[in-house]
């Protein structure tokens, strides 16, 4: 009996400007590392950079101004989760 595997195709804007290792594929998905993110965004109107997240182990949420602020509270909450 074969596994089937889950396959999505992604487009260039959506692929990681890192290389994951075979071991960062395989690692399993922890819930201490989910997150919730909502981006602001007006009907008719394009999205913006802007929202809320939410880490949803701890219920801590923060807004955030631009992609540069959510990937600072993102990275912030992922080192407290390993200090844990």
């Amino acid at each position: 009996m074969t596994k089937a595997g889950k396959h999505t195709t992604k487009t260039p804007s959506q692929k990681h400007a890192f290389p994951l290792s075979s071991g960062t594929l395989d690692a399993p998905l922890s819930p201490q590392w989910a997150f919730l993110v909502q981006f602001r965004a007006a009907p008719g109107a394009p999205a913006h950079d802007a929202g809320r997240v939410e880490h949803l182990a701890s219920g801590r949420t923060s807004h955030f101004q631009s992609l540069q602020e959510l990937l600072t509270y993102l990275l912030k909450e992922l080192r407290a989760t390993d200090q844990t």
